[in-house]
């Protein structure tokens, strides 16, 4: 029973000692003598390693050295000897002597720790940015890891913060792209992405980022599970953003799954209905598609996708009558058709009456088709012609071939060799 009360009596007068020293470690925190500081709280501690009081004066002194310039070296690891004396100040402190003292300071030591892990990360990405190192990248990364330490301790006790700090969570997610760690970039953008963050009362475009980045490195790890949820929802929480109508018909494409990847132009065509650039796209890979498949590719819905080919090229040329690669695609497209057309007629080998009118009308059919690429095949020709550009060159001389192709399937001779004629003068013409 003596020794019992032996160690109370001797634990009430260290504690009632330190209350003296606590005055003078506030006198040299307030002059930013942080060198005796640390002495008074280490020697405290050195005589009672439990003390509540000497061990919260320890995570504000500390937390003041890693924040100075001119001590911060000397302790590398200042601020994680803070935390771990804070924390355990509070699981120490049986009277609420602390807590009352920590209500007095306004939670400051805490937030100080939050907040100095945080400026240390941001310091450090800057650098990072400026410098396009990923070390420091990846430094900025522990940095802004421990800060969410912190703030997860401070909503723990439910002093202050929210149940997911997105901001925070967002940079450290940034900071781990940049430092080329996706695996890690993935768990913490996830937590937003899962959560339904989609911005913030002053930030929404930043907010993109995570559900652009998790389908794209799903779509990348050929998770089809993860690229399609994520994708799904960016696209419920920015419908505008094209990212996700681009990235769907990769992912189609990909896995040539052509009706799903139509099915998703449909879509798209009827959500943006003025987009040359999609009315183009649509045709462009219906016809690659159809003509310029593998061999054995069974091609579905043929017919009923060469007319919308032709549907969206015309929508195209009622914005822009003029443009290059849209006439020539039409002028392509109605030579293919006539082709299709007269290889019908020249399968047909009967004598019969019935086949020789039938093999006469596709033949008729035909030209009809064939001379329906002329103009458009002309105006590309035409347009382009005005350019004297070596980037042009190629591009003139698949059209000039194309009239060449046109006019030798409807027999006119005298039309090919002036498209010949074109054609051996192209290097002469584009010049610059």
């Amino acid at each position: 029973m003596k020794k019992i009360l032996l160690t109370g009596t001797f634990f009430i007068m260290l504690s009632a000692l330190f209350a003296q020293d606590a005055k003078k470690v506030k006198e040299y925190l307030d002059k930013k003598q942080y060198d005796k500081a640390k002495a008074e709280v280490d020697a405290a501690i050195s005589k009672n390693p439990a003390d509540p009081m000497a061990l919260y004066y320890k995570s504000k002194v500390y937390a003041a050295f890693a924040a100075d310039p001119q001590f911060k070296t000397s302790i590398p690891d200042a601020r994680e000897q803070a935390f771990d004396a804070f924390k355990k100040a509070v699981d120490n402190d049986k009277s609420g002597k602390v807590y009352l003292v920590l209500i007095q300071d306004q939670y400051k030591p805490i937030f100080d720790l939050y907040g100095g892990y945080y400026d240390a990360g941001a310091a450090a990405f800057n650098n990072a940015a400026a410098s396009g190192n990923k070390a420091d990248f990846d430094i900025a990364l522990t940095e802004f890891k421990n800060s969410d330490m912190v703030g997860r301790y401070i909503y723990s006790k439910k002093w202050a913060l929210s149940e997911l700090d997105t901001q925070l969570v967002l940079t450290i997610g940034k900071s781990a792209i940049n430092a080329g760690k996706k695996e890690e970039a993935a768990i913490w953008l996830r937590k937003l992405a899962d959560a339904n963050i989609s911005g913030t009362a002053n930030d929404k475009l930043s907010y993109q980022l995570p559900y652009q980045w998790l389908s794209y490195y799903y779509k990348d790890a050929k998770d089809d599970a993860n690229f399609l949820k994520y994708t799904s929802l960016g696209k419920k929480f920015f419908p505008k953003d094209d990212y996700y109508d681009a990235v769907m018909l990769d992912y189609y494409r990909d896995k040539k799954d052509y009706d799903a990847l139509f099915k998703q132009y449909d879509e798209i065509i009827a959500n943006y209905p003025d987009s040359v650039q999609y009315h183009f796209n649509y045709a462009n890979e219906g016809f690659i598609y159809v003509y310029n498949s593998d061999a054995g590719t069974k091609i579905n819905n043929k017919e009923a996708l060469l007319k919308t080919i032709g549907i969206e090229l015309q929508k195209v040329l009622t914005i822009k009558p003029n443009d290059i690669n849209t006439n020539w695609l039409l002028g392509q497209y109605y030579y293919n058709a006539g082709i299709d057309v007269k290889d019908m007629a020249n399968a047909i080998r009967s004598t019969k009456p019935e086949d020789i009118k039938k093999k006469a009308d596709l033949n008729a059919q035909a030209k009809d088709i064939l001379n329906k690429a002329i103009p458009y095949a002309e105006k590309a020709l035409s347009t382009i012609e005005a350019s004297n550009k070596k980037s042009d060159k190629s591009k003139y001389k698949s059209i000039v071939d194309l009239m060449q192709r046109i006019y030798t399937s409807l027999n006119q001779a005298d039309k090919v060799k002036i498209y010949q004629a074109k054609y051996d003068s192209a290097d002469a013409k584009f010049i610059n």
